[in-house]
């Protein structure tokens, strides 16, 4: 799902009430409890966004793709806010939809609708196809369902793309799963619209096998 312009355009003020936030924090500790890198020389946070570095500036927290450009108020937000909110709870091992979150349930059918129903439709009677795309992106195997592969959208927020072919009488369906831990490292919009992207990558890499070349 394409994040809707005028919700990205109304992050603004929220982005800059995260960095008056963060730069009231001392930037070792937000690190810590984040799991990213603090380093010098410029002084930078460095983070690790779904496999690509991307870098935060201190003290004026502008948010960098690895190419240098600036970020989209969408990537600022997912970053400043992940930086702030991370409080360094130890990652739970076990695996729960939306709706197991806190207050998740109410965000549940409509985040199901937008992730994995739209995967599943991408890749319907084609499992193989899924591997492929999935391993393409980076997932690395998990042992569930029918197919499962492990992502780390950022250091302490892992995702599980779950896949269950419908075989002759069902439909496929999948499911992008969290870390039980994940409330202590986003909000629920947040996480929600990591699973989404999660989709899109996992279905772009397929694209990009089929394109010519």
């Amino acid at each position: 799902m394409k994040p809707n312009q005028k919700w990205t355009e109304s992050l603004e003020p929220q982005i800059n009430e995260a960095r008056e936030n963060l730069r009231q924090s001392d930037p070792a500790t937000l690190a810590s409890n984040s799991g990213v890198v603090f380093a010098g020389d410029p002084c930078r946070f460095e983070i690790s966004f779904f496999g690509q570095l991307y870098t935060i500036s201190w003290p004026d927290l502008e948010v960098s793709k690895p190419d240098g450009a600036v970020c989209s108020n969408l990537d600022r937000a997912f970053l400043l806010e992940y930086l702030l909110i991370a409080d360094g709870a130890p990652l739970a091992d076990s695996w729960v939809s939306l709706g197991g979150l806190p207050n998740g349930s109410f965000y549940e059918q409509a985040y199901q609708g937008y992730s994995g129903n739209v995967l599943a439709r991408a890749f319907r009677g084609r499992p193989a196809d899924l591997k492929r795309a999935a391993e393409s992106a980076g997932g690395e195997p998990l042992t569930l369902g029918d197919l499962a592969f492990r992502y780390l959208a950022l250091p302490r927020i892992p995702l599980a793309l779950v896949y269950w072919s419908g075989g002759d009488e069902f439909p496929d369906s999948a499911q992008v799963l969290f870390d039980r831990s994940a409330s202590h490292y986003h909000h629920l919009e947040m996480l929600a619209h990591l699973g989404s992207l999660l989709c899109q990558k996992v279905i772009a890499a397929a694209q990009v096998e089929v394109s010519p070349k």
